[in-house]
């Protein structure tokens, strides 16, 4: 049986996308606000296996994600050389609305 389609309107991909994808990309982002430990525990993946014993991320907090450096060499390396790529990788994988900024303390 062939079917006629020409009284029917067909809706365009893109602009079906285009009106689901912010409320989806909203929906994600509040995921990932109420459960930071999916943020948090991403963190060595991120760092690397030699360096995250080295670190420990304390908490997620209004999009930023805090991180103790147990060094301060390695402090002066991730504030002023890494921190860049670090939270563009983060950004990658969480959004750039999900998380802001890394911030490093010493500790």
């Amino acid at each position: 049986m062939v079917r006629n389609f020409k009284n029917h309107r067909c809706f365009s991909t893109n602009k079906t996308l285009k009106n689901f994808l912010p409320q989806l990309l909203i929906d994600i982002e509040k995921n990932y606000l109420k459960n930071p430990n999916l943020i948090m525990n991403f963190w060595p993946k991120i760092i690397g296996k030699k360096l995250s014993s080295m670190t420990e991320v304390t908490s997620f907090e209004n999009k930023v994600l805090y991180v103790l450096v147990k060094s301060s060499t390695l402090y002066s390396i991730l504030k002023l050389h890494e921190k860049k790529r670090l939270l563009h990788l983060m950004q990658e994988k969480f959004s750039k609305d999900v998380i802001k900024n890394i911030v490093f303390k010493i500790g």
